[in-house]
């Protein structure tokens, strides 16, 4: 009998023992899911409401997975949407988040939220909308496990955080502020050419300049030297001018010999004695 208890009493450890290594992670812990290391989003806005209108879900798995998606988005919300306005609210809006079981050995999961601004007193004036959805193939592991729904809740805030980032600048540009509360202007900074320190700076241009016909007879245009005649005065050479013909073949000027060129006679070859 006692041998029987004792097998008995080691089989129950051992099925105990092989159904924690099933799930893997029971008595495991994991770090909050932090998303500060992303750009955070200013809105002129002076608040930021966070609101959970998810509906329950009976068959969810989201109240097992170590950080439920609900609360993912919370977190997502307070620490990357900053308020840097003077009036003026934002409403963030959950509308969807849970995580299924979709058949032996895989999960499915959606997020549904939507962001509304409205002015100082209380218009609504825009809103964005982001959802995701995904799908996990477990393979062999439990997808149940808090370890995978860990892994699958991450994955999913990876898209959302881009969707709702990419939805925002495109829908609600105009609502946005660097840290300082400066709104953004048509999303970046214009480029201007430099000049000298202490002179107004110049936008660049990015189209060639035409040269209108109008614009044209104003700008001075680059002319030929012309060639100038010579002064009608009597020459050095010839006092009384040089014969001229009808031709348009211009006369060559008689000059006198360059200094050094002409030479004395030799003494010696003169026959003189």
């Amino acid at each position: 009998m006692r041998i029987r208890y004792w097998t008995g009493l080691g089989a129950l450890m051992l099925s105990l023992g092989m159904a924690a290594c099933s799930d893997g992670t029971s008595d495991e812990t994991f770090p909050p899911i932090d998303y500060s290391y992303l750009a955070q989003i200013h809105l002129n806005v002076a608040s930021i409401n966070i609101q959970d209108e998810a509906p329950a879900a009976p068959d969810s798995l989201s109240a097992k997975a170590p950080i439920a998606p609900d609360q993912a988005l919370k977190n997502m919300a307070a620490q990357r949407l900053i308020a840097t306005g003077t009036s003026g609210k934002a409403d963030f809006i959950i509308k969807q988040a849970y995580l299924n079981r979709a058949g032996d050995n895989a999960l499915t999961g959606a997020m549904d939220v939507q962001l509304n601004v409205a002015d100082a007193n209380n218009q609504h004036t825009g809103f964005v909308h982001a959802r995701i959805t995904r799908k996990l193939d477990a393979g062999d592991r439990d997808p149940t496990s808090r370890r995978e729904l860990y892994t699958f809740t991450n994955q999913m805030m990876q898209d959302m955080n881009v969707e709702l980032e990419f939805q925002i600048r495109k829908k609600l540009l105009s609502w946005m502020t660097d840290a300082a509360g400066t709104p953004i202007v048509n999303g970046g900074v214009q480029q201007q050419t430099l000049g000298v320190p202490g002179a107004q700076p110049v936008t660049a241009s990015t189209t060639p300049t035409l040269t209108s016909p109008d614009t044209a007879s104003s700008t001075p245009a680059k002319t030929a030297t012309p060639v100038v005649a010579a002064p009608n005065v009597p020459d050095a050479i010839f006092p009384t001018g040089a014969e001229t013909d009808t031709t348009t073949t211009p006369a060559t000027v008689q000059r006198s010999p360059q200094p050094g060129t002409l030479q004395l006679p030799s003494t010696g070859s003169s026959g003189i004695h």
